[in-house]
Order: C-alpha cells, then sequence, then structure tokens
C-alpha cells in the first residue's frame, strides 16, 4: 500500500512539475544533506558531517591507493623511513591556503604539535600518540620522531589529519571558532555554514591536484538540509535540487521511470552491514548461548535475497559482503566466510540443539534497517525462529548491548574510514561485546606488528575466530542510493573509497 501510495504521488507531481532541469548552466550544484553543522572541525566535531566534508575542504600530508596498496603523494610529495622510528617529508613549495597564507613546514609542526599538546582534549587523541615529536629541518622538510614503530602511523597522517595554517588556527585564543569558518587547502572553500540553511562551497582555484584527489569541475556546490523525504522529492522534481540521496527503493524507481533522471550506486567503500549475538544476553536467551543456534540463523538469512530487497535492479551485480575487512586494508586477512545459505542445514542445526521448533527472539537496530532486519525476520520464521524487529537510536546501542538487552544486532559500520584493519580489531574484537579471553591474546600482536604479510596472518586469526564462535558476521555491502538529473555524475564510480562520498566527487557531465 505505502509502494502504490508513493508511486500515486510521484506520479501526480510529474504531470504537475517541470522539465527537469539542472544548474549546470549556473555550474551550481544543489547538493541536500540530511542536516548541517555550525562547525567543520574534524577534530574537535568528529562525525558523519566532517567525515563527508573534510576532503572537499581539507588535504593530509598524503593519500593512499587501494588499487596499489601504496600511499601516495598529497601535501607532501616524497617521504621516507630513516629507521623504525623516524620519518622525513619533503612538502610541497606551490601550495597555499585558502585564505592566501603559504603551506610550509611550520604549518605541518604545528598542526602535529598541536595534536599530540597533552592540554588539548581530543576524541580521538590516540591517533596521535605515537608521535613523540616533531622537526622542522627546513623550509619545506620534516621529520616525525615516533615513540615507538606503529603499523598505522602513516595511515592516520592519509587519512584523518588535515593539515591546519599555523598563523590563523595558532593565532586563536579559542580554537572552536575555526570550525564556523574553516580553512584549508583541499578543493573547496568555504563560503557559508550554518546548522540551520547548509553549507555553500566555491572551487578554489589554488587548489593543487594529487594522484587521489583530481581538480574539482563543479564551480560551487549549495548544500540545504531537507531531512524530510516527502520535501526532497518534490525539490527534486520541481527542480530546487540537482541530487537526492537514499529515497525508499520505490521512489527511486519511479523518479527514475519518469525517464526525467538517472539512478546510480554510490562507489563501494569499506562500510558494511554485519549481524552479532552479544554475549550479554545469553544470560536471559539461553539458545543463544548454543554455537550452533548462532550458526543456524546465519545459515536461515539468504543475503543475495536480502541485497535484492534493499537495492532492488541496482543489486545486480552485488555480492554480499565476504569478510569483516577489505582485503584492500592493509593488515586485513580472513579465512572463513559467511556460512552458506542452507535454511534445510539451519533447521538440523536447531534440532540438534534441541530446539525443533524454534523460540522467539528479537532483531534490534536503527530505523533506516527496518526492511533489511523485516525480510530477516521472515526468513528466520521459515526455520522456526519467531523474531521481532526493535528499532533503537545510536545513541542506545552501546547501553542495550551491556544490559542484555541485543539479542541479535543488525547495524551498519563504517569500515574505519582508512585502509588498514585496526579499526576493525577495535569495532568488532576490544569494543566489550563478547566475553571471551582469546581476544587479547589474538589482537595485541596485530598492533604491534609492522610487516603487512605476518599482520594479515595474524589478523585472520583473530577474524576466524570470531566465525568459529559465531559472534558476528558480515551481511550485505552499505552503499548509498542516488537519484539525480542526468546531468550529474560521480567521478570514478566504480573504485573504492574509505568513506562516504565527498560533494567534490561529483561532476558534470
Amino acid at each position: 500500500m505505502l509502494k502504490t501510495k508513493s508511486l500515486f504521488v510521484i506520479g501526480a507531481l510529474l504531470i504537475a512539475a517541470a522539465p527537469a532541469l539542472a544548474q549546470k548552466s549556473k555550474d551550481t550544484l544543489r547538493y541536500p544533506i540530511d542536516d548541517a553543522e555550525a562547525t567543520l572541525d574534524r577534530y574537535v566535531a568528529p562525525g558523519s558531517f566532517a567525515n563527508q566534508w573534510e576532503p572537499a575542504i581539507f588535504d593530509n600530508l598524503i593519500g593512499f591507493d587501494p588499487k596499489k596498496g601504496q600511499f601516495t603523494p598529497q601535501l607532501a610529495k616524497a617521504w621516507k623511513q630513516i629507521d623504525p622510528l623516524t620519518f622525513e617529508f619533503e612538502l610541497r613549495d606551490d601550495v597555499k591556503f585558502q585564505n592566501g597564507e603559504k603551506f610550509d613546514a611550520d604549518d605541518m609542526v604545528y598542526t602535529l604539535n598541536y595534536l599530540i599538546d597533552p592540554k588539548v582534549k581530543l576524541r580521538y587523541k590516540p591517533s596521535w600518540t605515537w608521535i613523540k615529536s616533531i622537526e622542522k629541518l627546513s623550509p619545506y622538510k620534516v621529520r616525525i620522531n615516533a615513540k615507538e614503530p606503529d603499523p598505522d602511523g602513516l595511515m592516520w597522517l592519509a587519512f584523518g589529519t588535515p593539515m591546519y595554517p599555523d598563523e590563523l588556527h595558532g593565532g586563536l585564543a579559542d580554537k572552536q571558532a575555526f570550525g564556523p569558518r574553516p580553512v584549508g587547502t583541499g578543493p573547496y572553500r568555504i563560503t557559508k555554514l550554518d546548522k540551520n540553511t547548509g553549507v555553500v562551497a566555491e572551487k578554489y582555484a589554488g587548489f593543487v591536484p594529487g594522484p587521489m584527489k583530481p581538480a574539482p569541475q563543479i564551480g560551487r556546490i549549495v548544500a540545504q538540509p531537507i531531512p524530510d523525504v516527502g520535501s526532497l522529492v518534490a525539490n527534486l522534481l520541481t527542480d530546487q535540487v540537482d541530487v537526492a540521496v537514499n529515497l525508499p527503493m520505490d521512489q527511486a524507481m519511479g523518479l527514475r521511470d519518469s525517464g526525467r533522471f538517472e539512478i546510480t550506486l554510490s562507489p563501494p567503500r569499506l562500510g558494511y552491514i554485519y549481524l552479532q549475538f552479544p554475549t550479554a544476553a545469553w544470560t536471559n536467551v539461553k539458545q543463544l548461548a548454543d554455537v550452533r543456534v548462532r550458526t543456524a540463523i546465519a545459515m536461515a538469512i539468504n543475503r543475495k535475497v536480502l541485497l535484492q530487497s534493499v537495492y532492488g535492479p541496482l543489486a545486480q551485480g552485488l555480492i554480499p559482503t565476504e569478510g569483516l575487512c577489505s582485503k584492500e586494508q592493509l593488515g586485513c586477512g580472513y579465512t572463513k566466510m559467511v556460512p552458506d545459505y542452507d535454511p534445510a542445514g539451519a533447521k538440523k542445526l536447531l534440532a540438534e540443539a534441541g530446539y525443533p521448533n524454534g523460540f522467539e527472539i528479537s532483531i534490534s537496530g536503527y530505523r533506516e534497517n527496518t526492511p533489511h532486519m523485516t525480510a530477516i525476520s521472515g526468513m528466520l520464521r521459515e526455520v522456526g525462529i519467531r523474531a521481532n524487529v526493535k528499532i533503537h537510536h545510536s545513541t542506545q546501542r552501546l547501553k542495550m548491548i551491556q544490559d542484555g538487552q541485543v539479542e541479535i544486532g543488525y547495524y551498519g559500520w563504517s569500515g574505519g574510514n582508512m585502509f588498514t584493519v585496526s579499526p576493525q580489531i577495535v569495532r568488532h574484537l576490544q569494543a566489550g561485546e563478547y566475553e571471551d579471553p582469546e581476544f587479547v591474546k589474538l589482537v595485541d600482536p596485530i598492533f604491534k606488528t609492522m610487516d603487512d604479510t605476518e599482520r594479515r596472518k595474524l589478523s585472520a586469526r583473530a577474524f576466524d575466530r570470531l566465525h568459529d564462535m559465531a559472534y558476528t558476521y558480515p551481511m550485505i555491502t552499505n552503499r548509498e542510493i542516488f537519484v539525480h538529473t542526468k546531468e550529474v555524475a560521480i567521478r570514478d564510480p566504480n573504485d573504492l573509497r574509505p568513506m562516504i562520498i565527498s560533494p567534490h566527487e561529483f561532476v558534470w557531465k
């Protein structure tokens, strides 16, 4: 009924609306967003908003090419490791910040010293605790001295460590004042940032392209918050916006079938959705304490059908997620896969565990994944498990797990937003969601091993235990669905990304 109603509404709007005309002629991309924030400083205000906009405004010292498995130049044109504790960087001498200040060694030294300053309190401060000191060797050469070897040190410099202008940021008595008027070296500069009215970004003429970040094509991006789906569709149909993200599939298909719009699946990324069985719930739901039951639940889920239910015709060519990390991430290893869909085998395991008639259970997750969980609930009923869906806010998740209220969890995960296995290790083995003393012995060596081949072997042992104990399984990819005018496209739509797509990745056809 909802599908019929939504398609009817789209049809009515299509009749009333004028032909969609993108703002290519004005070189302005109108890109609605769910929410805006009043600050853009990922050091003091990390989150999805900062993750999305940071790459468009700022640059890191280096980048990373997942195809080649190699670091690439960005603000640093070259670097070398002198010994296990010493790195030297040669910086570009042709880069300026968006306020005209020239980028040089002083900015790198200042930014890193700011991050490691004991007086500066930051949420992700452990990301830089491996740094002992920073030395300016010349106007464009800097040395980093490490406290101890860290397999993720360079990766942190490639993701999540944007360089700030020392004269501007350093001169602020209150560092919170930087975020509302951010200044970087990236492809776009912010001309307006308002929590209520959104973001306006203009192409920065002084941006110096690099191997993983080419020159921007679109001159201006206007990002107005439009969180309501109905308003978003109406704005799209009446030529008020050029892109809509994550509309319900039936609405997306109705817009595409009108002939005025196209649908594009976002580029593949490290993020995925996973199924988990936190051990705190086993006291109240004794069935889950049996590994055969947890395995049977995984066997009852048809992940290919799940992909189709979520992505519709866009699911063609997609495959269920294989592992809890991606092989493009340094240090990622696993040998065990998710059990194949086998409802007969699931029933057999349930009977062996003493539950031939199944039992009742709940699946907990966020509202946006309700269709996924509803589909899984139906699959579980086919093997006798009567599962109801429980919706909660993301801020409730941790306490619910600790209190044993999450019997089966179904959650999306960013994949760590960078090409190293460490975030996955922390997320799945150090979050305290499974009481298993073996984890300590398996995890510690992963953070102390520099050789990538050996590190992949170590992480495989850890992830394989998660599989053998049926604690958690990856389900399907976590991608975004874009409905857009025919003049808009995504640059390199098939290349793997570390995180959600950034506005600077849109281009005109």
